[in-house]
């Protein structure tokens, strides 16, 4: 695997990198050698090191006594960035709904459209790709620049584990559901709505992963005040959205 040219070669690795992290190119837990990110990659050590150096400092990698690994979070700490994000992402997609005017829901909408053929595929990629899509569209519309940038910091924590969810259908279509309801609420002009959707949108996604995990971790894991909160505000037994009665 090569990077391509046109930015900064230590740009380029350092998206190749955390491409390759979010891709789950790497166990949890698995060592992380310099040396064979750099050939694999074709570049020196030196934009490596620096690459490194910024995943580090976004915790998406962290240098433990027996090396560098792919940073792992606790369920608590996950929780805690899904409940972040899912109030950000309400606020920002409240401005959006005020300011952005009817051309952001006809984009939104146009995302569904390509979404829906993809529940009946086991196309995870795509629908992942789409969904960032879906949610990088409302918080560009938002204009703010500091909500851009928190939840981007964010976003470098959860990005494995947002793949992770959606590879299971009964995440994949609650996430679309959730989807065209947040819609529903653009085309309607009312910010208030668009922000309670998408902030409970957030918080069940945030629950389903924290489920995962406990499952995953056992009976000896910890909940947290966050981690309990998320799994209170979960409900699965939502009406269909009008989006999906078309």
């Amino acid at each position: 695997m090569s990077v391509v040219a046109k930015l900064p070669v230590a740009d380029r690795v350092y998206n190749a990198i955390r491409e390759m992290v979010a891709a789950g190119r790497f166990r949890s837990g698995e060592p992380i050698s310099e040396v064979r990110l750099s050939a694999e990659l074709e570049v020196s050590r030196t934009p490596v090191r620096e690459a490194v150096r910024r995943l580090v400092g976004e915790n998406l990698l962290q240098v433990t006594p027996q090396g560098l690994r792919v940073y792992t979070p606790s369920i608590e700490d996950l929780a805690d960035v899904y409940y972040t994000r899912g109030i950000l992402e309400g606020a920002a997609g409240r401005l959006a709904a005020a300011n952005a005017g009817p051309g952001l829901a006809i984009k939104l909408r146009k995302i569904l459209e390509k979404a829906r053929p993809l529940l009946a595929t086991d196309d995870h990629e795509a629908f992942t790709r789409l969904n960032g899509e879906f949610h990088g569209a409302i918080d560009e519309a938002s204009g703010n620049r500091r909500i851009q940038e928190l939840l981007a910091s964010l976003d470098t924590i959860i990005v494995r584990y947002r793949r992770m969810s959606l590879v299971f259908p009964d995440h994949l279509r609650r996430s679309y559901d959730d989807h065209c309801r947040i819609v529903e609420q653009f085309e309607q002009g009312n910010p208030e709505a668009v922000e309670e959707k998408i902030r409970d949108h957030i918080f069940r996604a945030g629950a389903r992963i924290v489920r995962a995990m406990l499952r995953i971790d056992g009976s000896d894991a910890k909940i947290g005040s966050t981690v309990a909160t998320l799994l209170a505000l979960d409900n699965d037994h939502q009406p269909p959205s009008q989006g999906n009665r078309k």
